[in-house]
């Protein structure tokens, strides 16, 4: 069955964000791209290593690595139906709200059989550049997609010799424990729960905007070379 959907990501980050600025001209900070050996590099002559270990590299072209690159197709090809409850959480990655795309009879449908059976459907989804297993599930008459993490990117718990040799508790601390939880147990309520720092943040800059600075145009000039640090984000950055 074939049913088109629109997809569109259901979280947002909302997280504080800054941009750098010279102290004393308030002018925004830029940075260019320097090798080791202290040469500013343009784009075209950055190419990309593979670390073997020992500082030796595998050299890989740009257009090497997109080639490499799954094609970005606009389905989710779902390959059985599991049970929703059975998928662990720490997988999860993205969730995507599905809406209907002229498909609103067909969709309707597979949305009652999903909230009837608490099924998902599990297949494959392609985003921009990168395959990714992905959920289909039922949430607030809706369909929507979850992507997943493959299971080598989610770290077992149990390899870690600090977990494995942990004591047992005895006896009576986790009576006592116990009484601890029962008495602060309650129903979830995520809307108790505020960014404070966002909200410290927005509170400065409200007091702040009285003197607020209108940022200068870039000037052209010398860059002092950047971090390694730096030129390592930049270049990850060139690759997405």
């Amino acid at each position: 069955m074939n049913i088109p959907v629109k997809a569109m990501l259901m979280t947002r980050d909302l997280r504080i964000s800054f941009r750098m600025l010279h102290r004393s001209c308030k002018t925004a900070i830029s940075f260019k791209r320097f090798c080791q050996e202290g040469e500013e590099v343009q784009l075209a002559d950055i190419v990309f290593g593979y670390p073997l270990g020992d500082n030796r590299y595998a050299v890989l072209e740009k257009k090497e690595i997109e080639n490499a690159r799954p094609e970005s197709k606009n389905t989710i090809a779902l390959d059985r139906f599991v049970n929703f409850f059975e998928a662990d959480p720490h997988y999860f990655e993205k969730t995507y709200l599905l809406l209907p795309d002229r498909s609103e009879e067909a969709y309707s449908l597979l949305r009652a059989v999903m909230e009837k059976t608490a099924k998902a459907g599990i297949g494959r989804m392609t985003l921009r550049t990168r395959e990714r297993p992905v959920l289909v599930h039922y949430y607030r008459q809706a369909l929507v997609a979850t992507t997943l993490r493959y299971p080598e990117e989610v770290s077992d718990p149990q390899v870690y010799q600090a977990i494995r040799d942990l004591p047992r508790p005895r006896e009576e601390e986790m009576e006592l424990a116990m009484q601890i939880v029962k008495s602060l147990s309650g129903d979830l309520d995520l809307s108790a729960y505020h960014d404070r720092y966002k909200e410290r943040i927005e509170a400065l800059v409200s007091s702040k905007m009285d003197n607020a600075v209108a940022v200068p145009e870039k000037k052209k000039g010398k860059t002092p070379a950047k971090s390694l640090m730096e030129a390592l984000r930049l270049t990850a950055q060139s690759l997405k």
